[in-house]
């Protein structure tokens, strides 16, 4: 236990670290596009967006970073203003500007760096791991953080039955197994490889494992608790809505959501949430991250209750949000 703490705390510092990072990238896209001029006057995302012929939903992401590290400033009427040091130092108009620094750093010198990878094993080249494979591995970073809590839940409520949607290598449902060996845990997993994977390594009778499509599953009983950590952000707001309501239509009355994910606009983790944020916009597999008025208005919907929200990642604007299914 004490190596799984180390080693989640090397993750948040790591994370910390990172920060700075965000701010520069956010420096260089806003001189290399002159995003912070297009800003100099009060300006609403809209505005320059439609002016400059620009992307309205990855600028927006680029303005909610900018908001988090201090680049830019809101205005009445959602306008936005660029701050003076950023037009002194980082536009192209300014005969003090030092952008072109970090345009030489950021289209030359990091595009090498990231390259090294593949330059210095030559002809040796290790396969790049897969998305699914690769989020598998960093997603159990965080059940460290996150198994007393869900812990927590399903002791309150006296679980006996879970079902984990996209439980990758299934950690939380083994670590889970171990400390209520009451409890059926079943997960289910879109990825054969993940999922292959998550068989082999499981050593625990009350653990089923299964691929599959979550809305094509036909369970014997409803589960007491269903649970969607770290999955939402693959899927659009449609798609989030039908899945809710799908783990609400597996649950039995009264039974609870157990659901994490990092949001957006959350109190905790702005900087990285917000790059988070962007990363996600511009990944073609990826949407936007949800808020939590969007999570708890599609649980609403679905007949779900909001009981607890708790910080898991303070750093990433990671949170557990558990719902409760409505008696009827």
């Amino acid at each position: 236990m004490i190596k799984e703490y180390l080693k989640v705390w090397n993750a948040r510092k790591w994370m910390k670290q990172t920060e700075p990072f965000l701010q520069t990238w956010h420096a260089h896209l806003g001189y290399s596009l002159n995003l912070f001029q297009h800003f100099k006057k009060k300006a609403t995302v809209e505005q320059v967006a439609r002016n400059h012929q620009l992307d309205e939903v990855l600028l927006n992401r680029w303005v909610e970073v900018g908001l988090a590290v201090g680049h830019l400033a809101k205005k009445r009427g959602n306008k936005i203003k660029t701050e003076r040091k950023m037009i002194t130092y980082l536009t192209k108009e300014s005969k003090q500007s030092v952008g072109i620094l970090l345009e030489e750093m950021f289209e030359l010198h990091i595009p090498t760096l990231m390259s090294y990878r593949d330059l210095i094993q030559k002809d040796d080249k290790e396969k790049v791991p897969g998305m699914a494979d690769m989020v598998a591995e960093t997603s159990s970073l965080l059940e460290t953080l996150t198994l007393p809590k869900v812990a927590s839940v399903l002791k309150k409520h006296r679980i006996t039955s879970v079902l984990d949607v996209g439980c990758g290598y299934g950690g939380y449902l083994k670590k889970l197994a171990d400390k209520f060996p009451k409890v059926q845990f079943d997960g289910i997993e879109v990825d054969q490889e993940v999922c292959t994977r998550a068989v082999e390594s499981n050593h625990f009778q009350n653990v089923k494992i299964e691929q599959g499509d979550f809305y094509e599953i036909q369970p014997q009983k409803p589960y007491q608790a269903v649970m969607l950590n770290n999955i939402l952000y693959y899927f659009s707001a449609t798609e989030r809505l039908a899945m809710i309501k799908r783990a609400s239509a597996v649950m039995k009355k009264n039974g609870v959501l157990i659901l994490i994910s990092p949001l957006a606009n959350g109190k905790h983790g702005k900087r990285f949430a917000s790059a988070f944020n962007s990363f996600m916009s511009a990944h073609e597999d990826m949407h936007p991250l949800p808020s939590k008025k969007e999570i708890v208005r599609f649980c609403k919907q679905a007949g779900l209750e909001l009981q607890s929200e708790k910080p898991v990642v303070r750093e990433g604007g990671w949170y557990m949000l558990t719902f409760q299914k409505k008696g009827k």
